[in-house]
């Protein structure tokens, strides 16, 4: 297959949520096919429901930073697959892509037809292998790898890691994970396995405190709870500018500016920090080495449509704020940043996802609402009953629907006054196809 039809195949395989199947028999027999890849590296595993991601792009710049050869895996993407398969910073070439999603596909194919798997595996399953098999191949000295959805189940979880790493948890994929923050937090602590040393995001809801707790303690395992690093300054563009321990002297006072923005990013700063200190401590790595790396990997991370600042007239902010925590946490900032500009908001969701529960504290700071919905996604919740839901928190004056994301881009320029600013939040998806249209 070429890359568009290695594309197209994946895309054939249904919907990445709508299609999801949780469990582990089918990867581990396709892993089981192709070598077991996912033994050829070191690996650190992440679970989490917000600040995931961010902490993997913290967590493989440090690493980077430091010298090693750092393969990340992520979902989802914003515009095109390749975005999840990176080594250094790079997306996977297309033609490498294509030839690792191929090598899957007459994988899968062999074991259908010798009766090895009961049926074909999905989306996340075919790329989860593609990737292991691709930095297997690259060689790389470290794997840092994402969860797809919750983590017990999660394709991801064949990994044995050198350390397991849990980000903020929120009511998220209820419908998948369980209708209690207990149950949600447990599935998220599916990742700790015996031996394994945990890190634990400190600012958690009580309700997940105490389930993590329980879970670590049934696997005999001692948690790390990591603090935020503390925050001593915050620069004109929301970016936090942290105090990170040095073993000398000569860098006590010296500040690190964290790439990225945002009140929430110091937390996942914080457990990038502790879990790569540990593991370049036990390579042998000398602890100014560590710092540098640590200092110039969080001063460097680049992590897409995660308050992206776009300038522009006018300019633009982009958030993939895809449940209620992430738009609480982006309300704050906005609040923060500028309390007396005019906010334009372009927002779409999913079906699944409780668009009045995101649009409810965003209410507060964005002046006009634009609801629109993103292309070609069966879950996309209707952008009619999204105008219902933003009429319960805005005047029927500041609501505007619009028939897609193109239009409403253009719209959201045309209504956002001089010094305005225009923020473009929800889902994911949304995010990307801005990105693609910019």
């Amino acid at each position: 297959m070429n890359f568009d039809a290695s594309v197209s195949y994946l895309y054939g395989l249904g919907n990445e949520v709508a299609a999801m199947k949780l469990g582990l028999d089918a990867i581990t027999a396709l892993l089981d096919a192709l070598g077991r890849p996912e033994r050829a590296f070191p690996s650190l595993h992440v679970a989490g429901t917000n600040g995931k991601g961010s902490t993997c792009a913290f967590l493989a710049n440090i690493l980077q930073q430091a010298g090693l050869r750092v393969g990340l895996y992520t979902s989802p993407h914003l515009i095109s697959p390749v975005e999840r398969i990176q080594i250094n910073g790079a997306n996977i070439a297309e033609s490498d892509f294509a030839q690792v999603v191929t090598q899957v596909y007459e994988t899968v194919e062999r074991l259908l037809q010798t009766g090895r798997l009961p049926g074909r595996p999905t989306f996340f399953e075919h790329l989860t292998a593609a990737a292991f098999a691709y930095f297997a191949a690259q060689k790389v000295d470290v794997v840092v790898a994402e969860v797809g959805l919750g983590g017990r189940l999660d394709a991801t979880n064949v990994l044995v890691p050198a350390a397991a790493i849990i980000t903020n948890i929120g009511e998220d994929h209820r419908e998948w994970l369980g209708p209690t923050l207990t149950h949600i937090a447990r599935e998220k602590a599916g990742i700790m396995k015996p031996g394994v040393p945990v890190y634990i995001a400190d600012t958690q809801p009580e309700e997940a405190r105490v389930a993590l707790s329980r879970v670590a303690l049934e696997k005999g395992l001692s948690p790390r709870w990591v603090r935020p690093l503390p925050v001593v300054a915050w620069d004109t563009t929301g970016h936090p500018q942290v105090a990170l321990d040095s073993p000398s002297s000569d860098h006590r006072n010296v500040l690190c500016r964290l790439a990225l923005r945002g009140a929430h990013q110091v937390q996942n700063a914080a457990l990038a920090a502790a879990v790569t200190g540990d593991y370049l401590r036990a390579l042998g790595y000398s602890e100014q080495t560590i710092w540098q790396a640590q200092h110039d990997g969080l001063e460097q991370t680049v992590w897409p449509g995660r308050l992206q600042w776009i300038d522009g007239t006018p300019p633009m902010l982009l958030d993939g704020a895809h449940n209620p925590q992430g738009a609480v946490a982006l309300a704050h900032f906005l609040s923060a940043l500028c309390p007396s500009r005019s906010v334009t908001a372009i927002f779409a969701t999913m079906r699944d996802k409780p668009a009045a529960d995101m649009l409810s504290p965003m209410s507060a700071v964005v002046d006009r609402v634009i609801v629109t919905q993103v292309s070609g996604q069966p879950r996309a919740m209707p952008r009619d009953s999204l105008e219902v839901i933003a009429l319960g928190y805005w005047l029927p004056s500041s609501v505007v629907q619009a028939a897609d994301v193109a239009t409403a881009l253009a719209q959201g320029r045309q209504l956002t006054p001089a010094g305005g600013l225009l923020v473009v939040f929800g889902s994911i998806y949304l995010i990307g196809e801005v990105l693609s249209l910019c």
